[in-house]
């Protein structure tokens, strides 16, 4: 928290919504990507539930730890089939807009996905939707079934181009997402999301892997690892901070 944080106000719903967005951040609080966001994405950064804060404090706080150090154990818990790539210079980053596969809008208009994470190396892509208290969206205006774990499947290895392409659900819990969980079970078997984007996808998605499951409990022991493994001192007070934020909230043991 802020050394002067503001009081807010609680919602209808009893949820506390802080004055200053900036409360609810734990790390890189004036950061210049604030300047150009758009204010729906402030408005809900100042919520106490705000997937976009969990978000911003839990992979920014990576984000300043050596991928060395946390990467592997995060892989294993997501997508535990597949062994964890050998290259781990990979970068992190937030909230990225992603155009749609070109052969897609022959059949009409699509906007630009805003991806929550992106964790990426040279020959590999993995696309992270993050969802706290909400589920997924099981279609857009104009494509009623193309449901939201579908279009990052589709966007992300269109994206990925030549590199290899994985996905992961980032949940609370099943009770809290329980189409993206279904979703993710139909998808784990790569077949059916290729056979459903085939039509404007003649690559036929080779790049894509694997999918799997993540929850924030798994990061906060990821975290809590980091923070005994980082060989630097501000890395693991990084990763201890993160811990002890998402463990204030329930999250890990």
């Amino acid at each position: 928290m802020s050394d002067k944080q503001s009081i807010g106000r609680f919602s209808p719903s009893g949820v506390l919504i802080a004055d200053d967005f900036r409360d609810n951040l734990i790390i890189d609080r004036y950061d210049p990507i604030f300047a150009d966001m758009r204010a729906s994405k402030i408005k809900h950064l100042k919520s106490a539930n705000s997937e976009d804060a969990v978000t911003w404090n839990v992979f920014r706080s990576l984000r300043q730890i050596a991928p060395q150090v946390w990467l592997p154990g995060l892989w294993e818990r997501a997508l535990p089939t597949i062994a964890c790539p050998t290259d781990l210079r990979a970068v992190v980053k937030l909230w990225q807009s992603v155009p749609p596969p070109l052969g897609l809008l022959d059949g009409g208009d699509e906007g630009h996905s805003e991806i929550d994470v992106i964790i990426e190396a040279s020959t590999w892509v993995w696309f992270i939707e993050a969802k706290y208290r909400s589920d997924i969206s099981l279609g857009t205006t104009t494509r009623p079934q193309r449901d939201q774990i579908l279009r990052n499947l589709d966007v992300g290895s269109c994206y990925a181009g030549v590199r290899e392409f994985f996905f992961s659900l980032l949940i609370a819990s099943e009770g809290a997402s329980p189409k993206g969980v279904e979703k993710m079970s139909e998808y784990a078997d790569v077949s059916v999301p290729r056979d459903r984007l085939v039509k404007h996808r003649p690559d036929g998605l080779k790049n894509l892997r694997a999918a799997g499951l993540l929850t924030w409990a798994a990061l906060a022991d990821v975290l809590a690892e980091a923070a005994k493994a980082a060989h630097q001192d501000d890395e693991r007070i990084y990763a201890k901070r993160a811990t002890e934020w998402l463990r204030e909230r329930g999250f890990g043991g």
